[in-house]
């Protein structure tokens, strides 16, 4: 084994890397594999645990994640078992609308429709059948900080709370 010189490795590792827990990673790797055309780089799976796998990492466009089995012994559970996942992962795609599609066609469901939003971007919300939530993105239009605040307060205006 060669020691290294610097802690981050290389390509498609990121500072940040996301770890998903999943009941069901086998499943939830085919699910990625088939709505957001992710690629496995490696699985582990720990035999002493029927096989659980305890660590698998796989790359979509240029960035790579995780996914793990629950584990309930580390206090390692997902969205299911916890009632709900308080965050969502933006994957920025090029046609949002076939990749909701696709998602669909493989278990996910809607949780907002792709559209055209005010801050310059086509996306929509979708919660995969392990109930982490997606939200599928493509610039559509460059617009200013300034701009942005502008139409977020004339979108509140149209659109109000109670229909939020």
């Amino acid at each position: 084994m060669t020691k290294r010189q610097h802690p981050i490795a290389p390509p498609p590792y990121h500072t940040l890397v996301a770890r998903l827990v999943v009941a069901g990673a086998s499943d939830a790797i085919a699910f990625y594999k088939k709505a957001f055309g992710a690629t496995e780089k490696l699985r582990l799976a720990d035999p002493r645990l029927g096989g659980a796998i305890v660590c698998a990492e796989l790359v979509i466009g240029d960035s790579l994640f995780s996914v793990a089995d629950e584990a309930p012994q580390w206090n390692a559970r997902g969205p299911r078992a916890l009632g709900g996942t308080p965050i969502a992962l933006t994957l920025n795609v090029e046609d949002p609308d076939a990749v909701a599609a696709r998602a669909v066609e493989a278990g996910a469901k809607i949780i907002y429709p792709i559209d055209d939003q005010f801050y310059g971007r086509r996306e929509g919300r979708i919660e995969d059948p392990f109930g982490h939530h997606w939200v599928l993105s493509a610039v559509i239009e460059d617009v200013s900080v300034e701009e942005m605040q502008v139409r977020m307060a004339r979108w509140w205006e149209e659109t109000g709370p109670s229909k939020t």
